[in-house]
């Protein structure tokens, strides 16, 4: 059953204003399948496809190697913060139309009072949002497929995918990455770890039992923020101490990585 609530007729009313999508303005280039594929199909990945889609850019494909919605991105799956780290007033995937906002959503649930009283976004809360502004969009993303190498081809590029494990090759004109950490060559283990038993150590992108972690000490690797997260985890299942080792000489103060925003150029 589809439950209509009040942010839905906003935010359908407030797309109606702004008047039905743009033509794709992009011109067609034979053997090209894609405008733009977009890597990863969470947040960043679907906002990507608004966008482009506000933008009059057509022939936009979003895919992502997860088996599904829920096990896309990190909200569901990696991320164990209870609550987002960034303020709840930070702009998101809206762009700009405040009807699609997390506040509008929230609000339209659980009350103006009920916003108010939270000072950040719980984790699974802003899962449930997301998965919300897909449907509501009619974001389409393709699961199961998964990249498996990007070669350039005179202009272009053609992708070397496995969909639903199938190998399959497309083209298109332009990439945009929205995969997060696996986008930077995914998890990395120290050398140093090679020898030692795979169930001594884990990664804090793999599936953790910290149950059975209960009265051991454990030692991470790292200091940013998901080492406190999987640190704060181990303690709360049960660990006897965990200590944290990094190579700064002080914590670092600023996050890693900042948003980059960088103008596509499809009219060539």
């Amino acid at each position: 059953m589809t439950i209509t609530t009040d942010s839905d007729f906003a935010a359908r009313e407030a797309l109606r204003l702004l008047g039905p999508d743009p033509e794709n303005w992009v011109p067609d280039r034979p053997g090209i399948d894609r405008n733009v594929t977009i890597i990863g199909g969470s947040g960043s990945g679907s906002a990507f496809v608004f966008a482009l889609r506000r933008a009059g850019i057509g022939r936009v494909t979003a895919i992502d190697a997860a088996d599904d919605e829920a096990h896309a991105g990190v909200w569901l799956t990696r991320a164990r913060m209870e609550k987002l780290r960034t303020p709840k007033n930070v702009p998101g995937p809206e762009l700009g139309i405040p009807e699609l906002s997390f506040q509008a959503w929230y609000e339209a649930r659980h009350g103006a009072a009920a916003y108010a009283a939270i000072d950040r976004i719980g984790r699974v809360t802003w899962a449930e949002y997301l998965s919300w502004y897909r449907h509501f969009l009619g974001i389409q993303v393709r699961y199961r497929t998964k990249l498996v190498r990007i070669e350039p081809a005179g202009g272009f590029f053609r992708l070397h995918l496995e969909v639903n494990g199938v190998p399959q090759i497309e083209t298109t004109r332009k990439i945009i990455f929205a995969n997060g950490v696996a986008g930077t060559g995914g998890a990395y283990i120290p050398p140093v770890l090679a020898d030692l038993p795979r169930r001594l150590y884990a990664h804090t992108a793999d599936a953790i039992d910290f149950e059975a972690l209960r009265s051991k000490t454990v030692a991470v690797l790292g200091g940013a923020a998901s080492a406190f997260d999987a640190a704060g985890v181990a303690l709360e299942s049960g660990a006897k101490a965990v200590h944290l080792f990094v190579r700064r000489s002080a914590l670092p103060s600023l996050p890693i990585f900042k948003g980059r925003q960088t103008p596509l150029n499809l009219a060539r």
